[in-house]
């Protein structure tokens, strides 16, 4: 298995444990797995394309690289990603609700899903 295939697998688990943390009622790690899907998701398309990879700032670049390849939904793409990075601040904040952690995973879901699309253009 690849380095971009492990990150590809470990996100999909990160989603599935999100979803268990959350229904256990620990918020911090459903909010934390969340994020953590979306940054292997990002990691794995970034590596399959030879693009720089490590920070959190590299993280959102990334994202942005693949976002503005529709710029139609750019805009609401953009609101996504700023949702999904609130999980991971949440982590060290503790400032969410179950029900905004419960959007947030939602909302990881669906931007891994998009930038899986947006790749495979």
């Amino acid at each position: 298995m690849t380095t971009a295939e492990r990150h590809e697998a470990i996100c999909d688990q990160f989603l599935d444990h999100a979803e268990d943390e959350l229904r256990s009622g620990d918020l911090l790690q459903a909010a934390e797995k969340a994020w953590g899907a979306f940054a292997h998701c990002i990691n794995s398309i970034a590596k399959r394309r030879g693009w720089k990879v490590g920070t959190h700032q590299r993280l959102k670049a990334n994202a942005n690289r693949l976002i503005d390849r529709d710029l139609e939904q750019a805009a609401y793409r953009r609101l996504l990603l700023g949702a999904v990075e609130s999980l991971h601040v949440n982590f060290y904040q503790e400032l969410m609700t179950e029900d905004e952690v419960r959007r947030g995973i939602d909302n990881a879901r669906e931007l891994v899903d998009a930038l899986r699309d947006l790749a495979n253009r």
